[in-house]
């Protein structure tokens, strides 16, 4: 039971961690650090657009992971 929590507060902090990515001050930061195009989009379009794939994947296997135990 105890390695269950711990692995619950590890899927957690990643999800804190991608949260903090599309927010401010970080997603503001990183997103306009770049000039370039990637995949056809300005940086800061491909940026958003992984960083909330990010969450949202976290999101799911916490969801998963968390529900269940």
């Amino acid at each position: 039971m105890r390695s269950t929590k711990r692995h619950n507060w590890i899927y957690i902090v990643i999800w804190v961690l991608a949260f903090a990515l599309v927010n401010y001050p970080i997603g503001a930061w990183a997103s306009v650090k770049l000039d370039p195009f990637i995949l056809g989009m300005p940086f800061s379009v491909f940026y958003f657009w992984m960083a909330y794939s990010v969450l949202i994947l976290a999101g799911i296997l916490l969801a998963w992971k968390v529900m269940k135990d």
